[in-house]
């Protein structure tokens, strides 16, 4: 007993020594750099002072709360009206607005999760617990769904800006690996990747406490309470920033120098040998180009902040009580900067894009003539016409809704009619006339 007792003390032991040595690697001398000590010796100093900023606090996070609150709502409407825009048949036939599709779809998503989470903590639980905390499935679902859908839509805009740079710089690309039927393939094969790479986070992430209270521990193990936040934060950096944000930059210079040399090219041709060239399709492939390099750069500056925060400063500040305060007032600061990139994608594209917002009207409009249409055109009496021609034999079948007590004249003449129009164009013919009185 002694024995098995010794056994279970030395492979705890052993694992705790593996666990801990996994977490000096992988957090880089972060307890105890000197950097460590400057960044917590500056935040202490800056909440010190005489002057009481609790109150502060509180205004700046509840503020935040609301913003994230309506970041949700708008967002969703936006991205929703994004998606029924882009895929109108003048539209989705480019390649690029399916992968703007798919990028809408990832901004939805991704709003529901720490977004969200935001606002759940601060304006509506009263100890200020995560939305991921209310049980192991909210935490591994929730924490799944976030960082899957942030990975998508970074991944989605660099594909944009990857397909519009090689149909520049290859002619036959978009006859080719870039033809519209194999968008689909490539939107899949990003989402399939994605998927797999985090899905270690449905299976290891979270674990519960034992009694009395049974608390659930999201974003950490019972081995590494490290595992998500830095490390598993650290790979999200390079995989929804870093090398999204690599691609995107050099393929928006090479747009750029193929934009700025053909409008030099341009304005060096004669007006009359310019004439010849396709107006409409170099301005809808500029006015493409500018609208990709403005999506892109809004979100990288929207992003980048909060994901340089959460992986290299996050950890250094103080537990203390202020502290803590300090740093929630940071995080959710920052936070609603990043998803704001995710929520106003939809007035970037009205701002950009002319045909998105040609479109858009042709909606509106449409939508608001259906309704007019619907109520103005109303009537008891309805009438339905087929007429079908087969070598000179016409056969119609004329449906009419009436009230026996108030058309009575009106059967009589359509009857007249339908049989002076069978002597007169088609005597040897058939008619087949159907009327359906409703009294």
């Amino acid at each position: 007993m002694i024995s098995s007792n010794n056994s279970l003390k030395m492979q705890e032991y052993y694992e705790m020594n593996i666990t801990e040595a996994v977490s000096y690697f992988s957090l880089s001398l972060q307890r105890d750099s000197p950097m460590d000590y400057l960044f917590e010796q500056f935040i202490n100093s800056s909440i010190a002072k005489p002057l009481n900023y609790s109150s502060v606090h509180r205004i700046v996070i509840r503020f935040f709360s609301l913003y994230a609150l309506a970041l949700v709502i708008i967002g969703t409407l936006g991205n929703l009206i994004t998606i029924i825009i882009l895929c109108r048949p003048s539209l989705r036939r480019y390649a690029t607005m399916r992968y703007l599709v798919a990028v809408s779809v990832c901004d939805i998503i991704s709003l529901y999760g720490w977004n969200l989470n935001n606002f759940y903590k601060f304006s509506i639980s009263s100890r200020r617990t995560n939305l991921e905390e209310i049980s192991l499935v909210h935490c591994r679902v929730v924490s799944y769904l976030t960082f899957v859908g942030l990975q998508l839509s970074s991944w989605h805009l660099a594909a944009v800006s990857l397909d519009r740079c090689c149909s520049l710089y290859f002619l036959t690309w978009k006859r080719t690996y870039g033809k519209l039927s194999r968008t689909k393939y490539h939107i899949g094969i990003l989402a399939i990747v994605c998927l797999l790479l985090n899905s270690h986070i449905l299976f290891l992430n979270g674990y519960r406490d034992g009694p009395p209270h049974y608390k659930v521990e999201c974003y950490k193990r019972r081995t590494n309470p490290f595992y998500i936040f830095p490390q598993w934060e650290r790979i999200h950096l390079i995989l929804y920033n870093l090398c999204p944000f690599i691609i995107m930059l050099l393929c928006n210079i090479y747009i750029i120098f193929v934009t700025v040399r053909s409008a030099r090219i341009r304005t060096s041709i004669p007006a009359s040998s310019s004439r010849k060239c396709s107006r409409p399709s170099i301005s809808r492939h500029r006015q493409l180009s500018l609208m990709l390099i403005l999506i892109t750069f809004v979100f990288v500056l929207l992003t980048l902040p909060s994901c340089i925060y959460f992986v290299f400063f996050r950890h250094r500040m103080s537990p203390k009580k202020y502290s803590r305060n300090h740093r929630h007032m940071i995080q959710i600061c920052l936070s609603s900067i990043q998803f704001t990139s995710h929520a106003i994608n939809f007035f970037l594209y009205c701002f950009s894009g002319t045909n998105f917002r040609t479109e858009l009207h042709d909606f509106t409009s449409e939508s608001c003539l259906s309704r007019l249409r619907a109520l103005k055109f109303k009537k008891t009496t309805t009438t339905t016409c087929r007429i079908n021609r087969n070598k000179q034999n016409y056969e119609s079948n004329v449906t009419f809704d009436c009230q026996q007590t108030e058309f009575p004249n009106i059967l009589k003449e359509v009857k007249v009619k339908f049989k002076q129009q069978e002597v007169k164009d088609n005597p040897g013919g058939e008619v087949l006339i159907t009327l359906n009185n409703s009294g």
